[in-house]
């Protein structure tokens, strides 16, 4: 026996056992973890997106709630997780640029891959139907009287266009916080304030019903549910609020892995069975961004949320 040869062909075996053992990606039951608890916009559209990846990479994905510091914890236990692909999680465009930016993280940008976009939340100013306040135009204008605009948010960034609309016209904007979304609502249905910025799915029903308008939508797009309502830059105002959902994993992902999963989480993504479910479900867009698209929109929307802190004073 030519022991020689017999070691080179065992490597190549070996070799060529451990390359189809690699290539078989995914092996095993994929993590997916979010950073709320269970019952939410964000728990539903992942537990969506978990079955339809599951089907298309033919292995199970589970969704994990991680609960905690705002959305902060799940993204530090994102970034220990092992880079093998099998933990991956949801990436919050306002967690990442704002939150992380208020609290000591023991995390940065740069560890994690960006795998791409998952949905984008969209974001209405609304107010009571028999309010004089229809549109953009009156809500300045009334800013810019003595009784000034009461609005309600559960917090930063929701407050950010009404600061930006305060510094761009001299009106008068004053906040009031609320602990939930739908206690804002119902502050402006009783016109205990003027007008709040919420999810459509917080107000919704009571505009169908006729007893609150839709005024401005506050997001870069028109709101899904109510499409003929102009957005703040088409009503003059180059002013919103930027909502986005993506999927990212620990830093140091073989390369054959980040590709397997960025093909598939851009083709669940892009498709009308998802854009369906996030566009009926909760009134919001899909968001089919690539992983470069998207780490451009993290990375500029950093900078942008810095000199908004800076800017406004905000502190957590």
């Amino acid at each position: 026996m030519n022991f020689k040869h017999t070691t080179q062909a065992l490597f190549c075996t070996l070799a060529l056992t451990a390359s189809l053992a690699h290539a078989a990606y995914p092996e095993r039951t994929i993590q997916l973890t979010a950073p709320y608890g269970a019952g939410g916009s964000s728990d539903g559209i992942a537990r969506e997106f978990a079955n339809l990846l599951s089907t298309e990479l033919k292995q199970t994905v589970v969704v994990m709630n991680q609960p905690g510091a705002a959305g902060t914890l799940q993204l530090r236990n994102l970034q220990r997780a092992k880079p093998d692909g099998y933990t991956i999680g949801l990436y919050s465009y306002s967690t990442v640029t704002f939150t992380s930016q208020l609290m000591n993280v023991p995390y940065k940008r740069e560890d994690f891959t960006l795998l791409g976009g998952l949905a984008e939340f969209s974001y209405g100013i609304v107010t009571a139907a028999d309010s004089p306040i229809h549109n953009v135009k009156d809500l300045v204008n009334q800013a810019k009287t003595g009784k000034g605009v009461f609005f309600g948010v559960t917090g930063a960034p929701n407050n950010f266009p009404f600061l930006k609309l305060q510094k761009m016209t001299g009106g008068k904007f004053d906040q009031v916080t609320y602990k939930s979304s739908a206690e804002s609502v119902m502050a402006a249905l009783g016109k205990q304030i003027d007008v709040a910025l919420q999810g459509p799915s917080e107000y919704a029903e009571l505009v169908k019903a006729g007893k609150m308008k839709v005024i401005a939508s506050a997001s870069d797009s028109r709101l899904p549910w109510f499409p003929n309502v102009p957005t703040l830059k088409e009503q003059g105002y180059d002013v919103g609020i930027t909502g986005k959902l993506g999927i990212a994993a620990p830093k140091g992902l073989p390369e054959d892995v980040r590709k397997t999963l960025e093909t598939a989480i851009h083709k669940v993504v892009s498709s009308q069975k998802f854009k369906d479910f996030v566009a009926n479900e909760y009134g919001i867009m899909n968001y089919p961004a690539s992983s470069a698209e998207f780490t451009k929109t993290i990375d500029e929307g950093y900078g942008l949320m810095r000199d908004m802190i800076q800017t406004f004073d905000i502190k957590n």
